[in-house]
């Protein structure tokens, strides 16, 4: 499938010369673009970079000044272990018990919220090399009560319209198109790395039909706070809870 023409495609690079075959590897998996170093340096396009290495990957935007790579620490975005939160109050004790899909997985940081609370959850990221980076950073989660929480959390690679379909158990869904919340407010330099992609949302209409005919319950979406959700879903949320920028939106199927 070719990426949306109005995306930015990250490019792939090395730190070094000795993991300049990895990073080649990797940019031929996942059908990205390979640059040097020094051309990255010189560029006149878009600084995001996926660096490469035998043992990780990592993420940076050149464009902001004095960044560095970095990869995820779930501990630094306190809201996953706080004991409230906006998402956690979409939640009751009658959902207790039942299996959750994310159907716009990222990060997975609020996927790891969701299962920090208990719930399993299966989370499905489309992009493949976001994919591995998520992957990754779960893997190697050394706080005991986030990786207590990644053990009930499976993430897919696919195209979540699609996959949702090959499960019948899911009774509540959630969707947050990060991309949309567009803000003058700094953002985290992980947040603000997606952002920079100008990826265009699927939209939400594309969501509701494949959860309703595969018995979904309930669907949580994250959106920008103005957001008129009925005219992007055609249906009205019985319940939402806003905060200073974004709200959730509740909808009972």
């Amino acid at each position: 499938m070719m990426p949306n023409l109005s995306e930015t495609i990250p490019y792939v690079s090395y730190l070094s010369t000795k993991e300049k075959l990895y990073a080649e590897n990797f940019a031929s998996e996942h059908n990205l673009k390979i640059i040097t170093p020094r051309n990255l340096r010189t560029s006149e396009g878009h600084k995001l970079v996926i660096w490469v290495t035998k043992n990780y990957i990592s993420f940076q935007d050149l464009n902001i000044k004095n960044s560095k790579p970095f990869k995820l620490n779930y501990s630094d975005f306190k809201k996953i272990t706080s004991k409230s939160s906006l998402l956690k109050k979409c939640f009751s004790t009658k959902d207790q018990g039942k299996k959750v899909v994310d159907l716009t997985a990222g990060y997975c940081l609020d996927a790891l919220e969701i299962s920090f609370i208990g719930f399993s959850v299966t989370a499905i990221e489309k992009k493949s090399w976001l994919y591995e980076f998520s992957m990754q950073n779960l893997k190697n989660i050394s706080v005991k009560n986030l990786s207590e929480a990644a053990k009930n959390l499976k993430l897919l690679n696919g195209d979540s319209l699609k996959l949702i379909n090959n499960f019948n158990d899911f009774e509540i869904a959630y969707i947050d198109q990060m991309f949309e919340l567009k803000s003058e407010a700094k953002a985290k330099k992980e947040i603000q790395f997606l952002r920079n992609l100008k990826v265009k949302e699927i939209p939400l209409k594309d969501f509701i039909q494949p959860c309703k005919k595969n018995n979904i319950k309930k669907i949580i979406i994250k959106t920008a706070i103005n957001s008129n959700l009925k005219s992007l879903t055609g249906l009205k949320p019985s319940r939402v809870i806003k905060g200073k920028a974004l709200k959730f939106s509740i909808f009972h199927i």
